[in-house]
């Protein structure tokens, strides 16, 4: 990539990012780039491109023996001086992203002794990241096996798992995500996958215990979502006793409700399930007063996803499984695969795939057959859960065909 118009020279370009940088760290806040003066990360190419307000970094590579993915790199452009690279794993999370203090200590350990002192935490990703040197890479793969994680996660292959914190800290959770976590890495089918990039593009699995979405699972390629059959549980006394310490508002849980299923004649409130869409907001408000209901199901979702060719894309409901169909699950991700892998496009997500063969057409391909299963494609209110409007989502079609019409 060519320097950007109006840099100054060497020199002056380095004393500026420098003066940036140091900028930064004035104030009584905490500052990254303090943090960062303490590690062996290569400043000055970061304060280059905050002068240059422009990526300072271009692609690199860096081979590791018998390790195909996780591994990224990057070397400072030409423009930059005294150049500089930077190099990171993607490391497996624990489930839940529950770390003990000992295998705190050991990871700060490894980047200490063979990167460069610094770790970075991502959340949405399901991975967390060492950066490095080159040099020390094999022998960094080699200890992170050594405490039981590995490298992994990136590239058109399926992406470290996420999961939310379940039924460890949640009150909401309404199955054991973190059991699902375990059991989808113990698959040797996941872990082939993972560890060897061979579809059109990346592939995301996320699980998440309520309809809240905390692991983002409406945002996957596949997602589970906790949801439960019928209206939520109330229970009337307590929640009498919550009103009267102005605890609750039972008006404004009426109010609130999305899909218009809450009803408060003074005495009791009614939730009419057939109208309920699981948006936890009266159960956010009033729990535990209101509860999910004890009938509880696994929503699958699939399609969805930020990047693509067609742009971000929520899920499609294609029906339910149940709590402890973790094998079933396992079973479903690689037949929604199969086609797509076989049919798609370099870089088209899954979303984008369904989008061009119709999701009926997808299914049956796929040969996915759930619980619950809709006729055809459900979309907006229709779904189990609170997402796009029907109008938001018609618009999106829309949009669709109209760029179908141009291709």
């Amino acid at each position: 990539m060519a320097a950007p118009p109006g840099l100054p020279p060497p020199e002056e370009l380095l004393k500026r990012a420098d003066e940036m940088l140091r900028e930064l760290e004035k104030g009584p806040w905490p500052s990254h780039v303090s943090e960062l003066r303490k590690t062996r990360y290569p400043l000055h190419v970061y304060g280059v491109g905050l002068v240059a307000r422009k990526s300072p970094w271009g692609p690199g590579t860096v081979r590791v023996k018998y390790v195909n993915t996780g591994v990224l790199s990057r070397w400072a452009r030409d423009w930059v001086p005294n150049g500089g690279e930077e190099t990171h794993f993607r490391v497996f999370h624990t489930p839940g992203k529950f770390w003990k203090t000992d295998f705190i200590r050991q990871i700060a350990k490894i980047s200490k002794e063979l990167g460069v002192g610094l770790i970075e935490i991502v959340g949405q990703t399901g991975a967390f990241v060492i950066n490095l040197t080159k040099d020390k890479a094999e022998e960094m793969v080699d200890a992170l096996r050594e405490i039981g994680t590995d490298v992994g996660g990136s590239g058109d292959a399926i992406r470290a798992l996420n999961a939310c914190v379940g039924p460890a800290l949640c009150e909401f959770a309404l199955f054991d995500t973190l059991r699902w976590y375990a059991e989808f890495y113990k698959d040797k089918r996941i872990n082939d996958a993972i560890a060897t990039p061979g579809f059109p593009y990346k592939f995301k699995i996320k699980i998440s215990g309520c309809p809240m979405d905390c692991a983002r699972a409406n945002r996957a390629d596949v997602g589970f979502i906790g949801v439960w059959e019928g209206a939520p549980e109330v229970d009337q006394e307590l929640l009498r006793k919550k009103i009267e310490a102005g605890e609750v508002d039972p008006k404004e849980l009426a109010a609130r409700c999305p899909s218009g299923a809450i009803s408060w004649d003074g005495k009791e409130l009614r939730i009419d399930g057939e109208k309920c869409k699981k948006s936890m907001e009266c159960i956010r408000r009033a729990f535990p007063a209101i509860k999910p209901g004890k009938k509880i199901k696994i929503a699958v979702v699939v399609g969805g996803g930020v990047k693509g060719r067609f742009g971000p894309k929520l899920g499609n409901f294609i029906g339910y499984l149940g709590p402890n169909d973790t094998q079933k699950a396992i079973d479903l991700v690689f037949k929604a695969i199969e086609p797509w892998n076989n049919e798609a496009m370099p870089k088209c997500r899954l979303g984008d795939y369904i989008m061009i063969a119709g999701i009926e057409n997808f299914l049956k391909k796929a040969d996915i057959k759930l619980e619950g299963m809709p006729e055809m494609a459900k979309t907006g209110d229709e779904v189990p859960y609170a997402v796009l409007s029907k109008e938001e989502r018609e618009e999106y079609l829309n949009l669709v065909k109209e760029l179908k019409g141009r291709a």
